[in-house]
């Protein structure tokens, strides 16, 4: 398995990524190092209630602090997995040394959805969060056989 360092990056930090971040970790235990980070994150925050609650219905304990993208968090990672098409650009502009290992959660997972994104549950309803999350293990569904 070459790829051992995964990153997860939404916009703000508090909802989607560590949401895959927590997830992931779950599933995949110590066979992998997982991270998270946004776009526009501001240092320090923690996971928006509706994605810790989400973490708490599956016996997740995840403790969270928001931080952004950075190039020591890009050459630590083997693979950068985005949110959305438009995460995926502002990031490879911003390093583009890094190009080459970012790719959407969806695209590296090989699924040929009709977008790209992993919709934002930020501020919307507990529902809302929950159907992110299922769109999210859909998709580490599929990163989890690749990884193995």
């Amino acid at each position: 398995m070459g790829v051992k360092h995964i990153l997860f990056v939404c916009t703000g930090n508090t909802c989607r990524s560590p949401l895959a971040e927590a997830l992931l970790r779950e599933r995949m235990g110590d066979k992998v190092e997982v991270k998270s980070a946004g776009v526009h994150a501001f240092p320090g925050s923690k996971a928006s209630e509706g994605t810790s609650r989400v973490l708490l219905d599956k016996g997740i304990d995840h403790d969270h602090t928001s931080q952004p993208v950075t190039n020591d968090l890009l050459e630590w990672a083997d693979v950068v997995l985005t949110m959305t098409a438009g995460h995926k650009q502002l990031v490879c502009s911003q390093f583009m040394e890094h190009t080459e290992k970012v790719h959407t959660l969806k695209e590296y997972a090989g699924q040929n959805a009709h977008t790209t994104d992993i919709a934002d549950p930020f501020g919307g309803s507990i529902e809302e969060y929950v159907r992110t999350a299922d769109d999210i293990e859909e998709c580490l569904d599929e990163l989890e056989k690749k990884l193995k």
